[in-house]
């Protein structure tokens, strides 16, 4: 957990790794930022699922303090979630 995402994840029985995620109408009222929160979550997550193991069912939960951040902020905070779950090694660079 961080201020910004919660992760949550399992082994599924598929080979490949599934993501979804959720932002709920806490967050925001309106579908449109709702969908842009999610937008940005994915294309975060784009930079590093390559390097995630197969077999896994990741969940990301937006949290209210999501609502004013970018991608950036997304980026290294999907990261640092990932690294601290021991999803990704530590070795592995944000900028790669």
């Amino acid at each position: 957990m961080s201020p910004l995402l919660i992760l949550a994840w399992m082994p599924n029985d598929v080979v490949r790794t599934r993501v979804g995620f959720v932002v709920s109408k806490r967050i925001s009222k309106r579908a449109v930022d709702r969908n842009f929160i999610k937008r940005l979550l994915s294309e975060a997550m784009r930079d590093v699922l390559p390097r995630l193991p197969g077999g896994l069912d990741i969940v990301v939960s937006a949290r209210q303090e999501a609502n004013m951040a970018d991608l950036r902020t997304f980026k290294q905070d999907l990261f640092t979630l990932l690294r601290r779950a021991k999803l990704l090694e530590a070795t592995s660079n944000l900028d790669e």
